[in-house]
Order: C-alpha cells, then sequence, then structure tokens
C-alpha cells in the first residue's frame, strides 16, 4: 500500500444488474428494516402478518426463501437503485469478484447445446497442469454425467470447485482423440487479474486496461506500471471503458499515484456519515508525465472518481464519451446467516464538489430507462453534433464547477470527458458487429480451438509467437461467413471488403485468447480499436 494510505472498507458496487437475492428469516429482515424506515412507520408485525397472509392463503404453493429474496431487494431498491440484498451465495460471488481469487480448477465454461466445454484454461493453473485444452468437452465431473443432461452451468461450477488441494475426476472428450479420457486435477487458488492488459503502444506510449476495481488492483497497478517506466513510458493511456466500478480504496490508492501530492482525490458525506475527504501523497509512481483517461457509457462508480481527479486537478485528459453517472457509495452490512445488506450510506464529490450521481428520483426503473435513452442519443447523433452542443445537451445539472486551472465542469449525470469520441457512425460495421454479438465469431473460434487447438499450440511455443507468427487465411474467413449464413445472418460484401482485416484480426484474437491469454486477445485487436487510433492519430 503506497505512502500510508488509509484502506477504506467501503464497496462502490457495480453499475447495473446489482446481485440479488437473499436467505433469511423474517425476524432477521424485519429488525434491519425497522432501523430503515421507523420514520415512515414501518415495523415488524405488519410484515409478519402480511407474510401469514400469504403463506396461508395465496392461490399456489410457493417457495418461502424465494419470495423472501424479492422482498428483501425491492424494498432496498426503493431508497435508490443501488442498495441491495445478497444472499450467502451471491455475497460469496461478490466477494470473489472483488477478492480477485477463488479456489477451483481453472477451467472458463461454455454451454454448446447440453455438452460442458472448456472455452479458456488458466494459463498455469491446475487443468492445464493436468492436461485439458481449451476445446475439450468436459463429461464427468466426480463420476456425475455434466454434458448430455441438461445440468445448468451454475451447477457444473460448482462441481468443479472445492477446496485447495481436494482433487476432482474429470473425464473429458477430445475431438483429436477416439474415446474419453480422465484426469485428477488438484484444486488450487485461481487467480483473476483484473488488469486486462497493460504495455507499450508506442515507443514512449504506455497503456493500462483496468476492468474493475477489486482488492488486487492496486498492486497490479504499481507492477504494469513499473514495467513500462522501464520500457521508457513517457505517457500513459489509461483504459476506464466498460468499468462498471469496484473498491473505493483501491480506486482512491491509483490515483494517489497519478497525483502531485497534496491534492484532493475525493470526498464522501451522507446524513449518517462525515465529510471525509481522501487526498494525494508525495511520492506517486507516475504523477508527471502525460496521462488519457479513457471512459464511456459503462464507466461508472470508481471508474468515475478515477476520471473525476484526473479532469478537476487538470493533471490529465479525459476522451471518450460521458460516463454513467453513479455518486452512490454502499457500505456492506454482514447479517448472522452469512447474507448481507449493501446500504447506501453516502453521496462521493469530485475534487471541485460535484456529484455525478444519475437523478434516480423517478424510481429505479425510469434510472435505467434514462440510461438506454442516453445510449440510444449516442447512436443516433453520432458525429453530426460539435461537441459543445453534446455537452450542454447532456449535462443534468447547470451549475457550473471549476477545475483547479478555472476551467468549468459540470455534474448531475457523469463525467463529460475533455474530448467526446462519438460511437462510429457506419452501416458497413452492422454486419461485422453482428458476427460478435449473434456468437457466430465466437462459435467459429471453439471450433477451430477444438479441432486444432494441440496442434497450434505445438507450432506456437506461447502468447507472443502466436501473435507474430499464426495468419487467419482467406478460406478461415469463408468458412466463417458461410456459418453465419447458416444462422441466418447474410454477407455483406461492402462490409467484408471495408473490414477484412479487423474481421481476420478478430479472430486470430478470440483464438488466442482461448489457447494462450487474454494480453494476446489485446495486443491483436487493440491496434484495430477505432477509439484507441482517433486517440492515437490526434496526438
Amino acid at each position: 500500500m503506497k505512502k500510508g494510505t488509509v484502506i477504506v472498507v467501503i464497496v462502490i458496487s457495480m453499475v447495473v444488474g446489482t446481485i440479488v437475492g437473499c436467505v433469511a428469516t423474517v425476524a432477521a429482515y424485519s429488525r434491519q428494516i425497522d432501523g430503515l424506515f421507523s420514520n415512515s412507520g414501518f415495523n415488524s408485525h405488519k410484515l409478519n402478518a402480511i407474510w401469514n397472509l400469504i403463506e396461508n392463503k395465496y392461490v399456489d404453493r410457493i417457495e418461502s426463501d424465494t419470495v423472501m429474496d424479492r422482498l428483501y431487494a425491492s424494498m432496498l431498491n426503493t431508497l435508490d437503485p443501488h442498495s441491495n440484498y445478497l444472499s450467502r451465495k451471491d455475497l460469496e460471488r461478490e466477494n470473489e469478484m472483488l477478492r480477485g481469487n477463488f479456489e477451483g480448477v481453472g477451467i472458463v465454461l461454455q454451454m454448446r447445446n447440453d455438452t460442458v466445454c472448456a472455452s479458456r484454461i488458466t494459463e498455469g493453473g491446475p487443468a492445464e497442469r493436468a492436461g485439458v485444452m481449451a476445446g475439450d468437452r468436459i463429461l464427468k465431473v466426480d463420476g456425475e454425467m455434466v454434458s448430455g443432461v441438461n445440468m445448468p452451468s451454475d451447477s457444473v461450477v460448482a462441481r468443479l470447485r472445492g477446496r485447495r488441494k481436494s482433487v476432482a475426476e474429470v473425464v473429458i472428450q477430445r475431438l483429436s482423440e477416439g474415446k474419453p479420457r480422465t484426469v485428477r486435477i488438484v484444486r488450487d487458488v485461481i487467480t483473476t487479474p483484473s488488469i486486462a492488459y497493460s504495455g507499450m503502444l508506442d515507443s514512449k506510449t504506455g497503456y493500462i486496461r483496468i476492468a474493475l476495481f477489486g482488492s488486487s488492483t492496486y498492486d497490479e497497478f504499481c507492477a504494469a506500471t513499473r514495467e513500462l517506466l522501464k520500457k521508457g513510458m513517457k505517457s500513459m493511456v489509461l483504459d476506464l471503458r466498460s468499468n462498471g466500478g469496484g473498491s473505493l480504496s483501491s480506486c482512491v490508492e491509483i490515483i494517489d499515484e497519478l497525483l502531485p501530492g497534496n491534492e484532493l482525490i475525493v470526498y464522501t458525506e451522507g446524513a449518517h456519515q462525515r465529510k471525509t475527504k481522501f487526498r494525494s501523497m508525495p511520492g506517486g509512481l507516475f504523477c508527471k508525465g502525460d496521462l488519457t483517461v479513457m471512459i464511456d457509457e459503462y464507466s461508472a462508480s470508481a471508474s468515475e472518481i478515477v476520471a473525476g481527479a484526473v479532469q478537476d486537478n487538470d493533471r490529465g485528459t479525459v476522451v471518450g464519451r460521458r460516463s454513467f453517472g453513479k455518486g452512490l457509495v454502499q457500505q456492506q452490512f454482514d447479517l448472522p446467516d452469512k447474507s448481507a445488506v449493501m446500504l447506501t450510506i453516502a453521496r462521493y464529490y469530485t475534487p471541485s464538489g460535484r456529484c455525478i450521481q444519475r437523478p434516480y428520483s423517478g424510481g429505479t426503473d425510469e434510472y435505467y430507462a434514462d440510461f438506454a435513452r442516453q445510449l440510444m442519443n449516442e447512436y443516433e447523433k453520432a458525429e453530426q453534433d460539435a461537441e459543445e452542443q453534446e455537452q450542454k445537451a447532456q449535462v443534468k445539472d447547470t451549475t457550473p464547477y471549476y477545475t483547479s486551472k478555472g476551467r468549468v465542469v459540470y455534474g448531475g449525470g457523469g463525467i463529460m470527458p475533455d474530448r467526446v469520441i462519438h460511437i462510429k457512425s457506419d452501416p458497413d460495421i452492422v454486419y461485422y458487429n453482428q458476427l460478435i454479438s449473434r456468437g457466430i465469431m465466437n462459435e467459429y473460434t471453439f471450433n477451430i480451438v477444438s479441432r486444432n487447438g494441440e496442434k497450434i499450440k505445438k507450432e506456437y511455443k506461447n502468447g507472443d509467437d502466436f501473435v507474430n507468427r499464426y495468419k487467419v487465411s482467406d478460406d478461415m474467413m469463408q468458412s466463417l461467413f458461410r456459418l453465419g449464413e447458416k444462422k441466418g445472418l447474410e454477407v455483406v460484401p461492402s462490409t467484408v471488403e471495408k473490414y477484412r482485416e479487423e474481421i481476420r484480426s478478430r479472430i486470430k484474437a478470440e483464438i488466442g485468447e482461448m489457447l494462450y491469454s487474454t494480453s494476446a486477445f489485446y495486443k491483436i485487436i487493440l491496434p484495430y480499436d477505432p477509439e484507441l487510433n482517433e486517440l492515437r492519430n490526434s496526438r
């Protein structure tokens, strides 16, 4: 941890679809709600009376746990869109995500009809050590059939996970082999990095893409930054696109490495929470070089804290599109049955005093409907409007705030970038996007890995070798297009002509990710990232 920064045990939850569900008793729930709704006359007696009516009079038989799960979540959602209730199972999943590790075998599963398949294997993990490869079919786990029986994917995951050093006996079928074989996988701790990729874009520009802010993100960021500095980094691109947030302490520590000493990073305040300021300390790893932060409409919460701190302190340039607008801070309150309440306890404010929370007075449905309208507006407007008109049109709070150098910024609904990069408007890109969004690209590349993965792994010794030497042939491209036609997606010749290299690189990137690593994916795909290229060309 850097320079004495205090760790804050507060979580800024992910932007959309916060995990819902709970297994708890009525009494336990009632005691919690009594505290939250005491001023509205809500009490446990009324809740118990309603529950008794449902249990004894309702027309159908009901699963009590399921009903109570929904009740708990609904009650908290009346407060704001991000207060929530987590069952024991969902809380474990949430904690794993933020922790960045779990105990298991290291296989990313994919369901093909009713067959369980390994779509990716953790590099150096237990499954790889046992000889499992991407593309293998998983038939049985510990003697129980999991393929061909329509077993839900989460049930398969539950059977593969287990305590470290325990053994999973897995029957796999590889297409290149005549019959199934059994492998013994010794379970271990599986680490899931929160930094998706880091590397040099050119001789002076380093690039770091953070997928979420978890407990390991700060250490990963420092390691990546030090490595890039060794390679000659003079300027940094910090990519927070589609990063829905995570841990407040993690993002504060990272900003601390990017700002000079004694700069305000963020402050939080609520009706029952005193104002708490977070300031940077001297000696940051990268507090002087050129800094660019990339955001989009899916960047939220902790991502917006980073972008807001960089923007308000005039530390760098924020580019992309207006972020989601989540300025509420949740704290986790554990309950006796190992479920938890994620309760909003404060708002956070950027250094200039902005609260960038999207309005939610119209309720949760309207809250997300407003976000959907923002997306539709972006697609419809494309590049027609000037950036100044875009900013005026999207500002929810017209109160001016001022950066450290006196520039005007606004709050009330996300971070507006210093430089807007619109969604690319091109009818010809639709076919390419549909190849990906309809799963055709994934099915095609998975089929290649299933048939030829073992051969490819033997020919290319590691991910870098694959990135440098593997070629996607024209015949492979045609096979992809034919698969699309079988799935009802007609080929668009103009798209193939204009985006041939992008399609080719996507095929290669998906194969590289399945067989090697996420790093291989980004090394292949980033040169074709239109927003990153627009940023590069403007430098």
